[in-house]
């Protein structure tokens, strides 16, 4: 396909002539699930994560959450804190493997007190990946590219 582009000093040319480098605004196709209590802290997850070029949904807890996906919200991935009224990080996930739209759906746990039993027991439920607040947001950044890939 030829485009077009029109500049006022230039004249008409074809784009393809001079290309531009546009950086891919979304690396995945599809939104990340941001799943916590703390309305401050998943705000800073979502402007570090859009600011990287992901494209974010939020849900104040595993309830609103679920309610999203039965609605229709297509994600692949979802980050969620552990500890959250109504319906906590570990019950989601759980929650979500029973659900025929929450198979395949990569979910990463995030906790200020994670102990070792919970960290296991949240690998058994299917978690991608468990990581402890503070996240340095590099490392985050990380492993959401990772877990995109899959």
């Amino acid at each position: 396909m030829n485009v077009e582009t029109k500049s006022a000093l230039a004249g008409v040319r074809s784009a393809t002539e001079n290309p531009v480098a546009i950086p891919a605004v979304y690396p995945m196709s599809k939104p990340i699930l941001l799943i916590d209590d703390d309305r401050s802290l998943r705000r800073a997850l979502r402007l570090h994560l859009e600011n990287s070029g992901f494209h974010c949904k939020e849900a104040d807890n595993g309830l609103e959450a679920l309610a999203l996906l039965d609605g229709g919200l297509n994600v692949d991935l979802i980050l969620s804190d552990y500890h959250m009224p109504v319906i906590n990080g570990l019950n989601f996930l759980k929650a979500l493997s029973y659900r025929v739209n929450g198979q395949g759906i990569r979910v990463i746990l995030l906790s200020g007190h994670m102990t070792k039993d919970m960290e296991h027991e949240a690998k058994e439920a299917g978690a991608f990946e468990v990581m402890t607040k503070p996240y340095d947001h590099q490392e985050l950044l990380a492993v959401v590219k990772r877990a995109g890939k899959q």
